[in-house]
């Protein structure tokens, strides 16, 4: 009697298509939850900064009874107590930014503190310059300690201190940037504030400024 062949086994092209296909799936998904993870990484980085940017300010103010002044144009020098509209170191070059001379005088250890981690990610070079931390206490030539809106020295009551971008792009000196967005959320319509009280906020910039500055929502 003659011992039947066993039948080879094999995927059937359908079976293949199902694999390539749930795998795919998988690492679609895969892809979402790294960028989501990373986006909540740099939320928090970002606050950290924040919280840095707040013990240096509270130092600098105990060792010379104020505030400093904000930079008001952008690049790698300092710019304490000037302005140049139109070219400033926060928000897409629409606001004064936090001086670079808490790094100098060793009150932050690096200037990365100086920018949100997810702008230092997505801009380079000199469009980075644009980007720093908006701050809140205006420089010398407008005004100097009255200069800002809600100023940091004069103020007691909650306000903010510093926050990633602040100035909506619809609202900045380049409103055809139609790659800036906020840096946070998961629709990318909030910002970290740190307010007077030295907690970090994640804040609608959008709503914030438009509330501040008596704009009415479209």
């Amino acid at each position: 009697m003659r011992r039947k062949r066993p039948v080879p086994t094999a995927f059937t092209l359908i079976e293949l298509l199902v694999v390539v296909a749930i795998i795919s799936i998988l690492s679609a998904l895969a892809v979402v939850n790294l960028q989501h993870a990373k986006e909540r990484a740099n939320q928090a980085r970002c606050a950290a900064n924040l919280k840095a940017i707040a013990y240096a300010l509270y130092a600098y103010r105990l060792d010379h009874n104020r505030y400093p002044l904000a930079d008001g144009t952008a690049g790698p020098q300092e710019s304490m107590g000037q302005t140049t509209p139109g070219d400033g170191p926060a928000a897409n070059g629409s606001w004064d930014g936090v001086p670079r001379v808490l790094v100098r005088l060793g009150y932050l250890s690096s200037e990365s503190y100086l920018f949100c981690p997810s702008y230092r990610e997505q801009f380079q070079g000199d469009r980075l310059q644009r980007f720093r931390y908006a701050y809140n206490n205006s420089a010398l030539d407008t005004g100097g300690p009255i200069g800002a809106p809600n100023n940091v020295d004069r103020d007691s009551h909650d306000i903010w201190y510093a926050r990633c971008l602040w100035v909506p792009v619809e609202y900045s000196f380049n409103p055809s940037a139609k790659d800036v967005r906020y840096p946070h959320g998961e629709d990318h319509d909030r910002e970290n504030a740190l307010m007077s009280n030295g907690r970090v906020e994640l804040r609608n910039g959008r709503e914030d400024f438009r509330r501040a500055f008596g704009i009415s929502s479209p």
